[in-house]
């Protein structure tokens, strides 16, 4: 969308004071004041508004299953089409990276550590609201890389990787310190981390691999590989 057009949909939204589609997101979401936002253009203070309840507003304004969520619930929605509430997430978020808008922080160092265990979604999210009280963060991922599913399960065209990586970025800014190459029960002991964090928050996956269940999977020289990333 370009700017006229998120400005029209903007417009479109009705305000809605009892907030359904509020109600409709998972993470709760502000929807109709970061909207009102852009309706005076001010784009910062949506951005503001977002980092109440998410620092993913690029990634979840693309992938987010927007119709089952905030948009099902759009009051818009019962006699036409609803406010395309997931192009004017992601709008903001990618503003936010093209101006250098940084994620504040809220209250004052603590002498107090954290690990969290896994560099997913739910990791990176952890880490830079625990950042933003002050805590001491750090990311234990057995990759090579951060962000999980959103890097090895969703491809290219649906989610950018300058995208991801850049959204990342801003939460690494807030000087989250990130392991890489390192396994829980493998690499690290959940005792050991325990005896040098003051808490550890474990927010890995739990993907599990399984048989397409198609006729002829298991015919001679059908071969089904299980993908390790």
């Amino acid at each position: 969308m370009n700017i006229d057009e998120i400005k029209k949909q903007a417009d479109y939204c009705l305000s809605c004071k009892v907030k359904p589609c509020q109600k409709g997101c998972p993470l709760g979401n502000d929807i109709t004041e970061f909207i009102a936002a852009i309706k005076t253009e001010d784009y910062k203070k949506a951005y503001e508004i977002l980092l109440d309840t998410t620092v993913l507003s690029p990634i979840c304004g693309r992938i987010c299953p927007h119709f089952k969520q905030c948009q099902g619930s759009c009051v818009r929605g019962i006699k036409g089409e609803p406010v395309n509430i997931g192009k004017l997430e992601a709008f903001i978020g990618d503003m936010a990276i093209k101006e250098g808008w940084e994620i504040d922080k809220l209250e004052d160092k603590k002498n107090r550590k954290v690990a969290v265990i896994g560099g997913g979604p739910a990791g990176i999210t952890a880490a830079a609201y625990l950042a933003r009280r002050g805590y001491e963060v750090t990311i234990y991922e057995k990759h090579k890389m951060l962000g999980g599913l959103l890097t090895h399960g969703i491809p290219d065209f649906r989610l950018p990787r300058d995208v991801v990586y850049n959204t990342i970025q801003k939460v690494l800014d807030l000087g989250v310190n990130v392991v890489l190459g390192k396994e829980l029960g493998k690499d690290i002991k959940l005792e050991e981390l325990q005896e040098r964090y003051d808490a550890v928050l474990l927010t890995f996956g739990a993907n599990i691999s399984s048989m397409m269940h198609i006729e002829g999977e298991n015919l001679e020289r059908c071969i089904w590989t299980e993908m390790n990333f």
